[in-house]
């Protein structure tokens, strides 16, 4: 209850700001650009070691409505999908058919590839005309999220079924904030870089943090 009033509270704060601007302009832009994702957890709730989670590379694309408050503050409501998720690596394990038996050792290695429809809704302060800082929420819909196991030093078992335990059910649901700057490189052109840390969870106590950076394109 209380995140999904942290939800409402912030999304009625900024339409206020932006109904009731005494000067409001309205620009449409698309974006696009790549991301650095992993999911961070607590060895305490989900057995796994938080070093076993690395960064991998994805993308993200869509489009903007840039709302002009007054010449230092602008808000920037935005619907994009993106491509992010995780890399899982977990080096030197020792497998062994039975006692007696000389171990196997090996790498387990997977990309966990999350597909999700994201809308940002970013405040934008202007120090200089060029350059800004910006926060927000943003609200998430994982459309789906599967596996793609590149090493699996079981098979030499006979175990191809390794599937992370929280693949199947999972909240689909995701609110992060985000943290930014930017550079207007022109009037129709800027670069952007965003930090974004998950507030709710895949599985236990697992959140999403992101890094990204791309370019925008004010029409």
């Amino acid at each position: 209850m209380k995140k999904r009033s942290l939800l409402i509270v912030s999304a009625c704060m900024l339409l206020f700001i932006s109904l009731n601007a005494q000067e409001t302009n309205f620009k449409f832009g698309i974006k696009g650009g790549g991301n650095y994702a992993k999911y961070t957890v607590d060895l305490t709730s989900t057995g796994m070691d938080p070093s076993e989670f690395k960064r991998k590379i994805g993308f993200y694309f869509g489009g903007f409505v840039g709302i002009k408050v007054n010449e230092k503050i602008k808000i920037q409501p935005e619907v994009l999908f993106a491509l992010q998720g995780a890399k899982i690596l977990t080096e030197g394990i020792e497998l062994r058919g039975g006692p007696n038996e000389i171990p196997i050792a090996g790498d387990f290695e997977a990309n966990i590839d999350e597909s999700i429809i994201i809308a940002p809704i970013a405040m934008q302060y202007f120090f200089t005309e060029n350059f800004y800082m910006e926060a927000g929420p943003q609200f998430g819909y994982i459309i789906n999220i599967k596996e793609n196991i590149k090493e699996n030093p079981f098979e030499e078992f006979g175990v191809n079924n390794t599937t992370i335990y929280f693949l199947s059910d999972y909240n689909k649901l995701d609110f992060e904030l985000l943290i930014g700057a930017g550079y207007k490189l022109s009037n129709n052109l800027g670069l952007n870089s965003r930090f974004l840390f998950g507030l709710t969870e895949r599985g236990d106590s697992m959140k999403a943090s992101v890094f990204n950076l791309g370019i925008e394109y004010t029409l």
